[in-house]
């Protein structure tokens, strides 16, 4: 009975050494190339860090072309909205959103009654970042936070 025994296990173990040679195989050519993308694990690990900004970067009009953004800083007191330029130019901005204020607020860019991006909400003393492309002609810059934009929170631009 024991020769039996044998007989059976050996082909079973070398099958199961197969199907595991192929399995790694498989794994390792699905594995870390240098020059794409990410792995899984990578992927899952990043995602609740950047879950805000993919939030934020859904929000936003994506960028089209490889021009390199202008920056903008919009700096938030309560209540109140102020721009470190006043002259802006078409193309597509990356804004900071400082929070000097005492309460909550995000920034919003609205274009002819639709809002085009807003940015997370952000704490006192917080900043963030919001990505936008602006054609030539008038918005307004405001938080949507509450009622904050009735309160003064929000600021006509000129574009072009």
């Amino acid at each position: 009975m024991p020769s039996t025994h044998i007989q059976y296990t050996l082909p079973r173990l070398a099958t199961g050494a197969a199907l595991l040679a192929l399995g790694m195989g498989g794994l390792t050519a699905c594995g870390g190339s240098s020059s794409g993308s990410d792995s899984a694990a990578s992927t899952s690990s990043e995602t609740a860090a950047s879950s805000s900004a993919e939030t934020s970067a859904s929000a936003s009009s994506a960028s089209g072309g490889s021009a390199e953004a202008e920056t903008l800083t919009a700096t938030e007191q309560d209540f109140s909205i102020s721009l470190d330029e006043d002259h802006l130019k078409e193309g597509s901005y990356t804004i900071t959103v400082v929070n000097n204020g005492s309460s909550t607020h995000d920034l919003a860019v609205e274009e002819d009654g639709t809002t085009k991006a807003t940015s997370d909400k952000i704490g006192p003393g917080q900043k963030t970042t919001l990505t936008v492309d602006l054609d030539a002609g008038k918005y307004t810059f405001y938080c949507s936070v509450g009622n904050h934009r009735a309160m003064g929170m929000e600021k006509t631009v000129t574009v072009g």
